[in-house]
């Protein structure tokens, strides 16, 4: 790798020579996501293309043994591009997932550290505690119905590891789907009417309403795509896993705020504070 000085001072990035994107080096590539994770180095997007959805999913794969194998544990998941205007941004058909680890969870009230993200933004989110296995390829809204234990409202933190945000749709991909920290309120039982719920997200002062029209029109529906989606690749939902079943509000920066809360109709609010 090249390292060279980044817009800022105490800041650097890694620069990712072309032949890096080549199947047989996507290892370097996964390595050098996992560091800027893990250190707040941004990697510079400029020139890393082409990268294919194959080796995008390739390296997010290799992340997430790198982190196994470093002893963090998997809590669970995250749904991404489940606003049909985001997919539409992306020329993609169909949402997205990343993966969930232990360390990055905070409860509500949690404190979370932001000194080494690069632009987080905040969403609001509603998460499904899943009680029972599910590995169906044919998961329908009913299966997950019966397979969730409890839901809560979340706070989702993304950030992107490339300087400047993904540029692509691989890019993306690779990196996790943006899944940076997540703070998640208390559970409660599954409201019937999950489906129309709205979210109230307040970042600093300034207020932001959202709904399920952002989470494929229902969050259900989200976490079924997810089942599927997991059973398809020999895999699937598993007791105790944490669901993010997708924002219900456009991305909004956290700037200096240093408190940020969302509120769902029959959930509940949790709360966060940041440095």
């Amino acid at each position: 790798m090249i390292r060279q000085p980044a817009n800022g001072p105490g800041r650097e990035f890694f620069v990712l020579p072309k032949e890096d994107m080549e199947a047989s080096n996507v290892h370097a590539v996964a390595r050098s996501l996992r560091h800027a994770m893990r250190h707040g180095t941004p990697l510079a997007s400029a020139g890393i293309e082409p990268l294919d959805l194959g080796l995008a999913f390739e390296i997010a794969a290799l992340g997430r043994e790198l982190a196994l194998a470093e002893g963090e544990r998997l809590a669970g998941y995250k749904i991404g591009l489940t606003a049909a205007p985001v997919r539409a941004s992306y020329n993609y058909d169909t949402p997205v997932h990343g993966y969930l680890l232990e360390s990055t969870l905070a409860p509500s009230g949690g404190f979370i550290d932001t000194r080494q993200l690069s632009n987080p933004m905040a969403e609001a989110e509603i998460a499904f505690i899943i009680g029972s296995p599910l590995d169906d390829p044919a998961a329908s809204i009913q299966d997950i119905i019966t397979a969730t234990e409890s839901v809560a409202p979340a706070l989702e933190i993304i950030d992107s590891r490339w300087s400047g945000g993904a540029a692509s749709l691989p890019m993306l991909i690779a990196d996790n789907t943006n899944a940076s920290a997540a703070v998640v309120g208390k559970p409660v039982g599954l409201p019937a009417d999950i489906a129309d719920a709205t979210s109230l997200l307040t970042v600093g002062e300034a207020k932001h309403p959202g709904s399920t029209d952002s989470v494929l029109g229902n969050p259900l529906e989200s976490v079924a795509w997810l089942a599927r989606h997991l059973a398809s690749q020999g895999s699937g939902l598993k007791p105790g896993d944490i669901v993010l079943s997708g924002s219900m509000n456009v991305p909004v920066p956290l700037g200096d705020a240093a408190t940020a809360a969302a509120q769902i109709t029959g959930l509940g609010t949790v709360h966060a504070a940041f440095r």
